[in-house]
Protein backbone atom coordinates (compact mmCIF):
# COMPACT_ATOMS: atom_id res chain seq x y z
CA UNK A 1 0.00 0.00 0.00
CA UNK A 2 1.35 3.54 -1.10
CA UNK A 3 0.06 6.98 0.27
CA UNK A 4 -1.50 9.36 -1.68
CA UNK A 5 0.69 12.68 -0.69
CA UNK A 6 -2.31 14.53 -2.75
CA UNK A 7 -5.30 13.41 -0.65
CA UNK A 8 -3.23 14.76 3.17
CA UNK A 9 -1.81 17.80 4.76
CA UNK A 10 -0.49 17.52 8.41
CA UNK A 11 -1.24 20.19 10.83
CA UNK A 12 0.92 20.75 14.00
CA UNK A 13 0.75 24.06 16.36
CA UNK A 14 2.58 25.17 19.68
CA UNK A 15 1.02 26.30 22.54
CA UNK A 16 1.87 28.14 25.58
CA UNK A 17 0.13 25.60 28.16
CA UNK A 18 -2.51 22.18 27.74
CA UNK A 19 -5.83 23.92 28.50
CA UNK A 20 -8.03 25.75 25.90
CA UNK A 21 -7.72 28.87 28.05
CA UNK A 22 -3.74 28.92 26.78
CA UNK A 23 -2.62 30.55 23.54
CA UNK A 24 -1.59 28.74 20.59
CA UNK A 25 2.19 30.46 19.71
CA UNK A 26 2.67 29.02 16.57
CA UNK A 27 1.29 27.13 13.66
CA UNK A 28 2.33 24.96 10.28
CA UNK A 29 1.04 23.09 8.00
CA UNK A 30 2.63 20.65 5.36
CA UNK A 31 1.61 19.50 1.73
CA UNK A 32 3.68 16.56 1.71
CA UNK A 33 2.81 16.40 -2.54
CA UNK A 34 4.90 19.67 -3.18
CA UNK A 35 7.14 20.39 0.37
CA UNK A 36 4.83 23.35 1.11
CA UNK A 37 5.63 24.29 4.30
CA UNK A 38 3.82 27.40 6.09
CA UNK A 39 4.43 28.34 9.32
CA UNK A 40 3.18 31.89 11.76
CA UNK A 41 3.63 32.78 15.01
CA UNK A 42 0.50 34.14 16.98
CA UNK A 43 0.94 36.55 19.96
CA UNK A 44 0.39 36.51 23.34
CA UNK A 45 -3.00 36.95 24.44
CA UNK A 46 -3.85 35.19 27.70
CA UNK A 47 -0.78 35.32 29.31
CA UNK A 48 1.89 37.72 30.03
CA UNK A 49 4.99 36.04 29.46
CA UNK A 50 5.95 32.31 27.72
CA UNK A 51 5.72 29.10 29.87
CA UNK A 52 7.09 27.13 27.38
CA UNK A 53 10.38 28.22 25.92
CA UNK A 54 12.19 25.04 27.35
CA UNK A 55 10.00 23.22 24.90
CA UNK A 56 9.39 24.75 21.85
CA UNK A 57 12.43 27.60 22.15
CA UNK A 58 9.63 29.99 21.35
CA UNK A 59 10.42 33.03 23.70
CA UNK A 60 8.50 37.09 23.80
CA UNK A 61 11.12 38.20 21.45
CA UNK A 62 10.01 35.80 18.75
CA UNK A 63 6.66 36.89 19.34
CA UNK A 64 7.94 40.56 18.88
CA UNK A 65 6.18 41.18 15.39
CA UNK A 66 3.44 38.23 15.47
CA UNK A 67 -0.41 38.85 15.23
CA UNK A 68 -3.48 37.10 15.13
CA UNK A 69 -5.29 35.42 12.50
CA UNK A 70 -7.54 37.24 9.88
CA UNK A 71 -10.57 36.46 7.98
CA UNK A 72 -8.39 36.86 4.87
CA UNK A 73 -5.80 34.92 5.88
CA UNK A 74 -7.89 32.12 7.04
CA UNK A 75 -8.85 32.22 3.00
CA UNK A 76 -6.05 32.10 1.51
CA UNK A 77 -5.02 29.34 3.77
CA UNK A 78 -8.16 27.15 2.91
CA UNK A 79 -7.47 28.08 -0.95
CA UNK A 80 -3.89 27.47 -0.81
CA UNK A 81 -3.27 24.10 0.78
CA UNK A 82 -6.94 22.63 -0.12
CA UNK A 83 -7.73 22.42 3.25
CA UNK A 84 -11.87 21.87 2.44
CA UNK A 85 -10.63 19.08 0.38
CA UNK A 86 -8.06 16.98 2.24
CA UNK A 87 -7.56 15.24 4.93
CA UNK A 88 -5.89 16.66 7.87
CA UNK A 89 -3.42 14.80 9.76
CA UNK A 90 -2.45 15.20 13.51
CA UNK A 91 -0.77 13.11 16.04
CA UNK A 92 -3.23 13.53 19.07
CA UNK A 93 -6.95 15.41 19.07
CA UNK A 94 -5.33 18.07 21.18
CA UNK A 95 -3.97 20.18 18.01
CA UNK A 96 -7.56 19.95 16.52
CA UNK A 97 -9.27 20.88 19.83
CA UNK A 98 -7.03 24.07 19.85
CA UNK A 99 -7.56 25.74 16.65
CA UNK A 100 -11.33 24.67 17.18
CA UNK A 101 -11.56 26.93 19.96
CA UNK A 102 -9.40 29.88 18.31
CA UNK A 103 -11.38 29.81 15.49
CA UNK A 104 -14.58 30.51 17.80
CA UNK A 105 -12.63 33.21 19.96
CA UNK A 106 -11.60 35.22 16.58
CA UNK A 107 -14.93 34.70 14.83
CA UNK A 108 -13.40 32.66 12.41
CA UNK A 109 -14.83 30.58 9.14
CA UNK A 110 -13.75 27.62 7.68
CA UNK A 111 -13.07 25.02 10.75
CA UNK A 112 -16.50 23.67 9.80
CA UNK A 113 -15.08 22.36 6.65
CA UNK A 114 -12.11 21.02 8.35
CA UNK A 115 -11.63 16.99 8.38
CA UNK A 116 -8.85 15.78 10.72
CA UNK A 117 -7.83 12.56 11.46
CA UNK A 118 -5.42 11.48 14.25
CA UNK A 119 -3.23 9.34 13.06
CA UNK A 120 -2.11 8.18 17.00
CA UNK A 121 -5.13 6.08 16.66
CA UNK A 122 -3.30 3.87 14.71
CA UNK A 123 -0.62 2.89 17.33
CA UNK A 124 -2.35 0.31 20.38
CA UNK A 125 -0.67 1.18 23.14
CA UNK A 126 -1.47 0.52 27.13
CA UNK A 127 -3.10 3.49 28.79
CA UNK A 128 -0.31 2.61 31.77
CA UNK A 129 2.68 3.65 29.49
CA UNK A 130 5.49 5.57 30.70
CA UNK A 131 4.41 8.44 28.76
CA UNK A 132 7.36 6.79 25.91
CA UNK A 133 4.64 6.39 22.95
CA UNK A 134 6.32 9.63 21.41
CA UNK A 135 6.30 11.13 17.39
CA UNK A 136 10.17 11.40 18.87
CA UNK A 137 10.37 8.03 20.19
CA UNK A 138 8.71 5.98 17.13
CA UNK A 139 10.64 8.55 14.76
CA UNK A 140 14.04 7.58 16.05
CA UNK A 141 12.83 3.61 15.92
CA UNK A 142 12.11 3.62 12.41
CA UNK A 143 15.41 5.41 12.23
CA UNK A 144 13.87 8.57 10.31
CA UNK A 145 15.83 11.81 10.52
CA UNK A 146 14.97 15.28 11.99
CA UNK A 147 14.26 14.46 15.65
CA UNK A 148 15.30 17.66 17.53
CA UNK A 149 15.26 18.48 21.49
CA UNK A 150 13.25 21.62 20.86
CA UNK A 151 10.55 21.66 18.52
CA UNK A 152 9.09 23.28 16.33
CA UNK A 153 5.76 23.40 14.51
CA UNK A 154 7.28 22.97 11.06
CA UNK A 155 9.71 20.29 11.82
CA UNK A 156 7.34 18.35 13.68
CA UNK A 157 4.76 18.49 10.45
CA UNK A 158 7.64 17.15 8.33
CA UNK A 159 8.42 14.21 10.96
CA UNK A 160 4.50 13.48 11.53
CA UNK A 161 4.10 13.07 7.79
CA UNK A 162 7.63 10.72 7.79
CA UNK A 163 6.05 8.29 10.22
CA UNK A 164 2.73 8.54 8.96
CA UNK A 165 4.05 7.90 5.72
CA UNK A 166 6.24 4.53 7.60
CA UNK A 167 3.09 3.15 8.82
CA UNK A 168 2.04 2.61 5.17
CA UNK A 169 -1.86 2.45 6.76
CA UNK A 170 -0.60 -0.41 9.10
CA UNK A 171 -1.51 -0.24 12.59
CA UNK A 172 1.18 -0.86 15.36
CA UNK A 173 0.63 -2.58 18.80
CA UNK A 174 2.81 -1.69 21.94
CA UNK A 175 3.21 -3.89 24.52
CA UNK A 176 5.69 -4.02 27.32
CA UNK A 177 7.81 -1.16 25.42
CA UNK A 178 8.00 -3.27 22.90
CA UNK A 179 6.78 -2.03 19.53
CA UNK A 180 4.88 -4.12 16.90
CA UNK A 181 2.96 -4.30 13.45
CA UNK A 182 -0.38 -5.44 13.91
CA UNK A 183 -1.61 -8.11 12.12
CA UNK A 184 -4.90 -9.81 11.47
CA UNK A 185 -3.51 -13.19 12.33
CA UNK A 186 -2.60 -12.62 16.00
CA UNK A 187 -5.54 -13.88 18.47
CA UNK A 188 -5.45 -11.29 21.07
CA UNK A 189 -4.76 -12.23 24.61
CA UNK A 190 -7.96 -10.69 26.61
CA UNK A 191 -5.89 -9.50 29.52
CA UNK A 192 -4.92 -6.89 27.06
CA UNK A 193 -8.14 -5.42 26.54
CA UNK A 194 -8.33 -3.67 29.87
CA UNK A 195 -4.97 -1.93 28.85
CA UNK A 196 -5.40 -1.42 25.66
CA UNK A 197 -8.67 0.41 24.82
CA UNK A 198 -8.59 0.36 20.80
CA UNK A 199 -7.45 -3.53 20.57
CA UNK A 200 -11.27 -3.86 20.23
CA UNK A 201 -11.39 -2.59 16.75
CA UNK A 202 -9.76 -5.71 16.03
CA UNK A 203 -12.38 -7.91 16.56
CA UNK A 204 -15.77 -9.07 15.01
CA UNK A 205 -18.96 -7.70 16.81
CA UNK A 206 -17.10 -7.21 19.78
CA UNK A 207 -20.29 -8.31 22.43
CA UNK A 208 -20.63 -6.17 25.36
CA UNK A 209 -21.10 -7.91 28.81
CA UNK A 210 -22.58 -7.80 31.66
CA UNK A 211 -22.00 -8.76 34.86
CA UNK A 212 -23.29 -8.91 38.59
CA UNK A 213 -20.95 -10.01 41.37
CA UNK A 214 -22.27 -11.46 44.99
CA UNK A 215 -19.12 -11.92 48.07
CA UNK A 216 -18.44 -15.65 48.71
CA UNK A 217 -15.53 -15.26 51.38
CA UNK A 218 -13.78 -12.41 53.15
CA UNK A 219 -10.56 -13.13 54.94
CA UNK A 220 -8.89 -10.75 56.79
CA UNK A 221 -5.16 -11.21 58.12
CA UNK A 222 -2.69 -9.31 59.93
CA UNK A 223 -0.43 -6.90 57.96
CA UNK A 224 2.78 -7.76 60.61
CA UNK A 225 6.01 -8.49 57.94
CA UNK A 226 3.59 -8.31 55.02
CA UNK A 227 5.00 -5.51 52.28
CA UNK A 228 3.16 -4.53 49.03
CA UNK A 229 6.06 -4.27 46.49
CA UNK A 230 5.91 -2.13 43.74
CA UNK A 231 5.41 -2.60 40.19
CA UNK A 232 3.78 -6.10 39.97
CA UNK A 233 6.54 -8.06 41.83
CA UNK A 234 3.64 -8.42 44.42
CA UNK A 235 1.02 -9.72 42.11
CA UNK A 236 3.57 -12.17 40.39
CA UNK A 237 4.88 -13.63 43.19
CA UNK A 238 1.41 -13.73 45.42
CA UNK A 239 -0.18 -15.54 42.36
CA UNK A 240 3.08 -18.27 42.11
CA UNK A 241 2.77 -18.54 46.34
CA UNK A 242 -1.09 -20.07 45.60
CA UNK A 243 -0.27 -21.85 42.82
CA UNK A 244 2.54 -23.59 44.87
CA UNK A 245 -0.08 -24.05 48.20
CA UNK A 246 -2.71 -25.72 46.07
CA UNK A 247 -0.25 -27.81 44.08
CA UNK A 248 -1.68 -27.06 40.68
CA UNK A 249 -0.92 -28.42 37.21
CA UNK A 250 1.17 -25.76 35.06
CA UNK A 251 -0.25 -25.90 31.81
CA UNK A 252 2.57 -25.49 29.16
CA UNK A 253 0.79 -23.21 26.42
CA UNK A 254 4.60 -21.33 25.60
CA UNK A 255 4.80 -22.93 22.54
CA UNK A 256 1.54 -21.88 20.89
CA UNK A 257 1.88 -17.88 22.81
CA UNK A 258 5.49 -18.18 20.92
CA UNK A 259 4.22 -19.01 17.34
CA UNK A 260 0.93 -16.54 18.11
CA UNK A 261 3.21 -13.59 18.85
CA UNK A 262 5.47 -14.48 15.81
CA UNK A 263 2.19 -13.38 13.70
CA UNK A 264 3.00 -9.41 14.77
CA UNK A 265 6.31 -7.64 13.11
CA UNK A 266 8.77 -6.72 15.90
CA UNK A 267 9.83 -3.57 15.26
CA UNK A 268 11.92 -2.10 17.96
CA UNK A 269 11.48 -2.01 21.80
CA UNK A 270 10.96 1.87 22.86
CA UNK A 271 13.35 3.53 25.83
CA UNK A 272 12.11 3.01 29.77
CA UNK A 273 12.53 4.11 32.91
CA UNK A 274 11.63 0.76 34.79
CA UNK A 275 14.26 -1.50 35.44
CA UNK A 276 12.66 -4.36 35.84
CA UNK A 277 13.77 -7.56 38.16
CA UNK A 278 13.97 -10.65 36.14
CA UNK A 279 13.03 -13.64 38.82
CA UNK A 280 12.94 -17.45 38.75
CA UNK A 281 9.69 -18.92 40.09
CA UNK A 282 10.30 -22.32 42.17
CA UNK A 283 8.69 -24.79 43.33
CA UNK A 284 8.35 -24.27 46.82
CA UNK A 285 6.45 -20.79 46.22
CA UNK A 286 10.24 -18.96 46.48
CA UNK A 287 11.66 -17.05 43.89
CA UNK A 288 15.60 -16.84 43.00
CA UNK A 289 17.15 -13.44 41.47
CA UNK A 290 19.14 -13.58 38.21
CA UNK A 291 21.19 -11.02 38.88
CA UNK A 292 23.48 -10.75 41.63
CA UNK A 293 22.76 -7.11 42.41
CA UNK A 294 18.72 -8.31 43.52
CA UNK A 295 20.06 -10.74 46.30
CA UNK A 296 18.90 -8.54 49.41
CA UNK A 297 15.84 -7.47 47.49
CA UNK A 298 14.85 -11.05 46.51
CA UNK A 299 15.58 -12.02 49.92
CA UNK A 300 13.06 -9.06 51.22
CA UNK A 301 10.76 -11.50 48.72
CA UNK A 302 10.67 -14.43 50.31
CA UNK A 303 10.36 -13.04 53.84
CA UNK A 304 7.30 -11.88 52.53
CA UNK A 305 5.91 -14.52 51.08
CA UNK A 306 7.22 -17.03 53.82
CA UNK A 307 5.34 -14.89 56.66
CA UNK A 308 2.34 -14.76 53.62
CA UNK A 309 2.10 -18.46 53.82
CA UNK A 310 1.51 -18.95 57.39
CA UNK A 311 -1.01 -16.59 57.17
CA UNK A 312 -3.07 -17.71 53.98
CA UNK A 313 -3.50 -21.16 54.78
CA UNK A 314 -7.14 -21.24 55.13
CA UNK A 315 -7.95 -18.86 51.92
CA UNK A 316 -6.16 -21.97 50.35
CA UNK A 317 -8.25 -24.63 51.79
CA UNK A 318 -11.40 -22.63 51.16
CA UNK A 319 -10.57 -22.53 47.49
CA UNK A 320 -9.28 -25.96 47.15
CA UNK A 321 -12.42 -27.28 49.12
CA UNK A 322 -15.31 -24.57 48.71
CA UNK A 323 -14.59 -23.14 45.08
CA UNK A 324 -12.88 -25.96 43.17
CA UNK A 325 -14.49 -28.81 45.19
CA UNK A 326 -11.76 -30.72 45.56
CA UNK A 327 -10.81 -31.15 41.50
CA UNK A 328 -7.91 -30.72 40.01
CA UNK A 329 -6.67 -27.12 39.77
CA UNK A 330 -4.78 -26.03 36.55
CA UNK A 331 -2.74 -23.19 36.04
CA UNK A 332 -2.79 -20.77 33.02
CA UNK A 333 -5.39 -22.96 30.72
CA UNK A 334 -5.74 -21.67 27.39
CA UNK A 335 -8.82 -20.67 26.30
CA UNK A 336 -9.11 -19.86 22.39
CA UNK A 337 -12.32 -18.16 20.64
CA UNK A 338 -11.67 -18.82 17.32
CA UNK A 339 -14.82 -16.40 16.09
CA UNK A 340 -13.85 -13.38 17.88
CA UNK A 341 -9.79 -13.83 17.52
CA UNK A 342 -9.30 -13.49 21.11
CA UNK A 343 -7.31 -15.81 23.66
CA UNK A 344 -7.42 -16.02 27.21
CA UNK A 345 -5.15 -17.74 29.89
CA UNK A 346 -6.51 -18.57 33.21
CA UNK A 347 -5.04 -18.20 36.35
CA UNK A 348 -6.80 -21.22 37.86
CA UNK A 349 -8.95 -23.78 36.35
CA UNK A 350 -10.96 -26.78 36.51
CA UNK A 351 -13.53 -28.84 34.43
CA UNK A 352 -16.20 -26.41 36.18
CA UNK A 353 -14.87 -23.04 37.28
CA UNK A 354 -12.20 -20.68 36.98
CA UNK A 355 -10.88 -18.01 39.75
CA UNK A 356 -9.15 -14.93 38.56
CA UNK A 357 -6.34 -13.41 40.87
CA UNK A 358 -6.41 -9.55 41.30
CA UNK A 359 -3.99 -8.06 43.51
CA UNK A 360 -4.90 -4.60 42.76
CA UNK A 361 -8.21 -3.89 44.41
CA UNK A 362 -11.10 -2.73 42.41
CA UNK A 363 -14.04 -1.68 44.00
CA UNK A 364 -16.23 -2.33 40.49
CA UNK A 365 -15.93 -5.94 38.95
CA UNK A 366 -17.04 -4.15 35.74
CA UNK A 367 -13.32 -3.64 34.43
CA UNK A 368 -12.78 -6.86 34.34
CA UNK A 369 -16.00 -8.35 33.01
CA UNK A 370 -14.65 -9.19 29.31
CA UNK A 371 -11.74 -11.00 30.89
CA UNK A 372 -13.76 -12.90 33.00
CA UNK A 373 -15.95 -13.89 30.25
CA UNK A 374 -14.33 -15.25 27.79
CA UNK A 375 -12.16 -17.42 30.23
CA UNK A 376 -14.59 -18.74 31.68
CA UNK A 377 -16.41 -19.61 28.56
CA UNK A 378 -19.40 -20.91 30.18
CA UNK A 379 -18.44 -22.64 33.59
CA UNK A 380 -18.64 -21.06 37.19
CA UNK A 381 -16.72 -17.59 37.47
CA UNK A 382 -14.82 -16.19 40.37
CA UNK A 383 -12.43 -13.39 41.15
CA UNK A 384 -10.16 -12.89 44.26
CA UNK A 385 -8.89 -9.81 45.31
CA UNK A 386 -6.56 -8.43 47.70
CA UNK A 387 -7.83 -4.94 49.45
CA UNK A 388 -4.13 -2.78 50.53
CA UNK A 389 -5.58 -0.02 51.81
CA UNK A 390 -5.69 -1.17 55.58
CA UNK A 391 -1.97 -2.12 55.75
CA UNK A 392 0.10 -2.00 57.70
CA UNK A 393 -2.46 -3.21 60.18
CA UNK A 394 -3.95 -5.79 58.08
CA UNK A 395 -5.24 -6.60 54.41
CA UNK A 396 -8.04 -8.09 53.41
CA UNK A 397 -8.65 -11.19 50.74
CA UNK A 398 -12.04 -11.10 49.05
CA UNK A 399 -13.73 -13.81 47.02
CA UNK A 400 -16.47 -12.83 44.85
CA UNK A 401 -18.94 -14.76 42.43
CA UNK A 402 -19.70 -13.39 39.22
CA UNK A 403 -22.36 -13.64 36.78
CA UNK A 404 -21.18 -12.94 33.19
CA UNK A 405 -23.08 -13.00 30.16
CA UNK A 406 -23.54 -11.41 26.79
CA UNK A 407 -26.22 -7.98 27.16
CA UNK A 408 -26.81 -4.80 25.39
CA UNK A 409 -24.57 -1.50 25.62
CA UNK A 410 -26.02 1.41 27.38
CA UNK A 411 -24.99 3.35 24.25
CA UNK A 412 -26.91 1.63 22.39
CA UNK A 413 -30.03 1.17 24.46
CA UNK A 414 -30.27 4.65 24.64
CA UNK A 415 -29.42 4.81 20.55
CA UNK A 416 -32.85 2.33 20.16
CA UNK A 417 -34.65 4.45 22.69
CA UNK A 418 -34.28 7.78 21.34
CA UNK A 419 -35.08 6.47 17.55
CA UNK A 420 -37.99 4.76 19.50
CA UNK A 421 -39.35 7.48 20.74
CA UNK A 422 -39.39 9.76 17.49
CA UNK A 423 -40.64 6.63 15.35
CA UNK A 424 -43.45 6.68 18.17
CA UNK A 425 -44.36 10.53 17.24
CA UNK A 426 -44.57 10.12 13.95
CA UNK A 427 -47.39 7.67 13.95
CA UNK A 428 -50.89 9.74 14.03
CA UNK A 429 -53.01 7.50 15.98
CA UNK A 430 -53.06 7.48 19.86
CA UNK A 431 -54.43 4.58 20.43
CA UNK A 432 -51.51 2.81 18.61
CA UNK A 433 -48.05 2.03 20.65
CA UNK A 434 -44.61 1.03 19.34
CA UNK A 435 -43.44 -2.59 20.42
CA UNK A 436 -40.19 -2.84 18.59
CA UNK A 437 -38.39 -0.54 16.17
CA UNK A 438 -34.78 -0.57 15.01
CA UNK A 439 -34.35 1.10 11.55
CA UNK A 440 -37.01 2.64 9.11
CA UNK A 441 -35.92 -0.74 6.97
CA UNK A 442 -37.04 -3.21 9.16
CA UNK A 443 -40.71 -4.23 10.02
CA UNK A 444 -41.80 -2.49 13.12
CA UNK A 445 -44.47 -4.16 15.67
CA UNK A 446 -47.17 -2.45 16.82
CA UNK A 447 -49.93 -2.72 19.65
CA UNK A 448 -53.19 -1.57 19.90
CA UNK A 449 -54.26 -0.21 23.18
CA UNK A 450 -57.86 -0.79 22.71
CA UNK A 451 -58.07 -4.61 21.93
CA UNK A 452 -54.19 -5.16 22.86
CA UNK A 453 -53.56 -7.18 19.69
CA UNK A 454 -49.99 -7.11 18.04
CA UNK A 455 -49.06 -7.05 14.65
CA UNK A 456 -46.14 -6.54 12.26
CA UNK A 457 -45.90 -3.92 9.34
CA UNK A 458 -43.55 -1.63 7.69
CA UNK A 459 -42.47 1.99 8.32
CA UNK A 460 -44.20 3.51 5.41
CA UNK A 461 -47.51 1.64 6.26
CA UNK A 462 -46.78 2.34 10.04
CA UNK A 463 -46.25 6.35 9.62
CA UNK A 464 -49.15 6.55 6.75
CA UNK A 465 -52.93 6.03 8.21
CA UNK A 466 -51.80 3.68 10.75
CA UNK A 467 -55.03 1.78 11.99
CA UNK A 468 -55.61 -1.62 13.94
CA UNK A 469 -56.36 -4.12 11.42
CA UNK A 470 -58.17 -6.41 13.98
CA UNK A 471 -60.25 -3.90 15.78
CA UNK A 472 -60.46 -1.19 13.63
CA UNK A 473 -63.39 -3.05 11.07
CA UNK A 474 -64.96 -4.05 14.21
CA UNK A 475 -65.28 0.03 15.19
CA UNK A 476 -68.07 2.07 13.67
CA UNK A 477 -66.14 5.37 12.64
CA UNK A 478 -68.67 7.92 14.48
CA UNK A 479 -67.72 5.59 17.51
CA UNK A 480 -64.40 5.33 17.30
CA UNK A 481 -63.70 8.10 19.27
CA UNK A 482 -66.56 7.03 22.17
CA UNK A 483 -65.83 3.35 22.42
CA UNK A 484 -67.06 2.17 26.01
CA UNK A 485 -65.03 0.31 28.34
CA UNK A 486 -67.13 -2.60 28.14
CA UNK A 487 -66.58 -2.49 24.01
CA UNK A 488 -62.96 -2.45 24.59
CA UNK A 489 -62.90 -5.56 26.55
CA UNK A 490 -64.86 -7.44 24.44
CA UNK A 491 -62.21 -6.56 21.59
CA UNK A 492 -59.44 -7.95 24.45
CA UNK A 493 -60.92 -10.77 25.07
CA UNK A 494 -61.94 -11.62 21.44
CA UNK A 495 -58.14 -10.55 19.96
CA UNK A 496 -56.61 -12.78 23.11
CA UNK A 497 -58.75 -16.02 22.33
CA UNK A 498 -57.94 -15.84 18.68
CA UNK A 499 -54.00 -15.52 19.53
CA UNK A 500 -54.12 -18.92 21.88
CA UNK A 501 -56.26 -20.14 19.24
CA UNK A 502 -54.24 -19.63 16.02
CA UNK A 503 -50.36 -19.72 18.37
CA UNK A 504 -51.57 -23.55 19.99
CA UNK A 505 -52.06 -24.91 16.11
CA UNK A 506 -56.14 -24.81 16.54
CA UNK A 507 -55.47 -27.19 19.57
CA UNK A 508 -56.49 -24.18 22.59
CA UNK A 509 -59.38 -22.71 23.09
CA UNK A 510 -59.56 -20.01 25.68
CA UNK A 511 -63.15 -18.06 27.81
CA UNK A 512 -63.05 -14.92 30.47
CA UNK A 513 -60.12 -12.78 29.57
CA UNK A 514 -60.37 -10.02 31.45
CA UNK A 515 -56.42 -8.81 31.60
CA UNK A 516 -53.01 -10.18 31.39
CA UNK A 517 -52.50 -11.14 35.01
CA UNK A 518 -55.89 -12.45 35.21
CA UNK A 519 -57.08 -15.97 35.11
CA UNK A 520 -58.15 -17.45 32.01
CA UNK A 521 -60.44 -21.25 31.56
CA UNK A 522 -58.28 -22.74 29.05
CA UNK A 523 -60.02 -25.49 27.10
CA UNK A 524 -57.54 -28.40 25.11
CA UNK A 525 -60.01 -29.40 22.21
CA UNK A 526 -58.05 -33.05 21.93
CA UNK A 527 -59.17 -34.92 24.89
CA UNK A 528 -61.46 -32.14 26.10
CA UNK A 529 -59.31 -31.54 29.50
CA UNK A 530 -60.39 -27.71 31.10
CA UNK A 531 -57.93 -25.73 33.25
CA UNK A 532 -57.65 -22.23 34.79
CA UNK A 533 -54.57 -20.67 34.12
CA UNK A 534 -53.26 -16.77 33.83
CA UNK A 535 -53.16 -15.39 30.72
CA UNK A 536 -50.01 -14.39 29.82
CA UNK A 537 -48.73 -17.68 31.53
CA UNK A 538 -51.22 -19.45 29.03
CA UNK A 539 -49.48 -17.72 26.07
CA UNK A 540 -46.08 -18.88 26.79
CA UNK A 541 -46.80 -22.63 27.55
CA UNK A 542 -49.71 -23.15 24.82
CA UNK A 543 -49.91 -27.16 25.31
CA UNK A 544 -52.50 -29.60 27.44
CA UNK A 545 -50.61 -30.61 30.59
CA UNK A 546 -52.74 -33.66 30.57
CA UNK A 547 -52.16 -34.75 26.77
CA UNK A 548 -47.85 -33.20 27.62
CA UNK A 549 -48.21 -36.61 30.47
CA UNK A 550 -49.91 -38.95 28.31
CA UNK A 551 -47.33 -38.68 25.98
Amino acid sequence: MSIDKSKYLVLDIETNGLTKNDDILSIALYKPDDNTLYQKYLPLERSRKVKTTNINGITRETLKNAHKLTQKEVNEIIETFELASRTILTYSDFDKKMLRHYFKRKNLRGFENFNFYNFKKDIISSRYSEGNVTKDNLCALFGIDGVQNIHSAGNDCILEWKLFERLDGNKLFITNNKVFEMNDDYIIPISYFDSHPNLKQYVTDFPYIECESQMVKQFEFSGESIKRFTTNISGMTIEHLINSMLCVVKQDSLPFLYKNKSALKYIGTLPSRIDETPLFFKEDGSVQETRSRDREFVKEINSVNLSLKEKISPLIQFIKHDIFKNEEILSQELVIHKDKNILSLCDLSSKNTILEIKTNYSPSVFRYREQLYFEANGRDCYLLQIDWSHMPDNFVVEILHVNVVIGESPEKRRSIESRTRNFSDKIKNENIEVVNYFDTNTKVTLKCKICEHEWDTSYYSATHNCKCPFCEPKIEKTRKNAISDEEKKKLRNANYVMKVFEKSNYTITAKNYTGSKENVEAHCQKCGYIWNIRADHLLNRLYCPVCKANK
